[in-house]
């Protein structure tokens, strides 16, 4: 089991995924079919939207729109997530350290999730969002990992205070679960990539 991450020296920004990075979610299928078993269809529906936005991607055509309820979406499915999460999971082993290493070094700290409801779900698992420098969820932005597009967002974020900032990517290091969205954007930005 994964204990520690070391950070190259020289990195100055950390930016990590959440759902299945800083927590494992084995069984998270069976728990959300369980609460939200009433709504399978749309349950079904949402998953599949998932992998159509990445096909979308791939093939550099429009995103397809959400083809579920927004207020079940709001209202029923994140909840229960967070409360899944609530129930049944938490950090990996390696995170505190991590979070320490980065306020002792002064590295920014960075939430980039593909999922809404990233600032609840760190509260479920007992973490405080104020550790991180900015918590962003791609839905926010109309996109997914990994667009490159997303540069210009987490640039924004990197960069505040300055007007037309370029980054550095490669003191960025890009922490993740999926090779094919997390790494693949690390890739594509020029960034460091470490999987877990």
């Amino acid at each position: 089991m994964l204990t520690h991450i070391h950070i190259p020296e020289g990195v100055t920004v950390v930016v990590m995924d959440l759902d299945g990075t800083i927590y494992r979610k084995p069984r998270m299928a069976w728990y959300m079919l369980c609460k939200q078993w009433r709504h399978l269809p749309s349950l079904i529906a949402e998953r599949c939207w998932r992998k159509a936005q990445r096909q979308a991607l791939k093939k550099g055509i429009p995103m397809p729109p959400m083809p579920v309820s927004a207020k079940w979406y709001k209202e029923s499915y994140q909840p229960s997530m967070v409360q899944i999460i609530a129930d049944h999971y938490h950090p990996a082993p390696w995170l505190q350290p991590l979070l320490d290493e980065c306020l002792q070094r002064k590295i920014k700290l960075f939430i980039l999730s593909d999922y809404e409801a990233a600032t609840d779900k760190l509260q479920a698992l007992g973490l405080n969002p104020a550790d991180f420098d900015a918590i962003l969820a791609t839905g926010d932005f109309s996109t997914i990992k990994p667009d490159p597009r997303l540069a210009n967002i987490l640039a924004q974020h990197i960069t505040p205070d300055t007007e037309n900032a370029t980054v550095n990517w490669q003191h960025v290091l890009f922490i993740g679960d999926r090779p094919d969205t997390d790494g693949q954007l690390a890739r594509a930005l020029g960034a460091q990539f470490f999987p877990v």
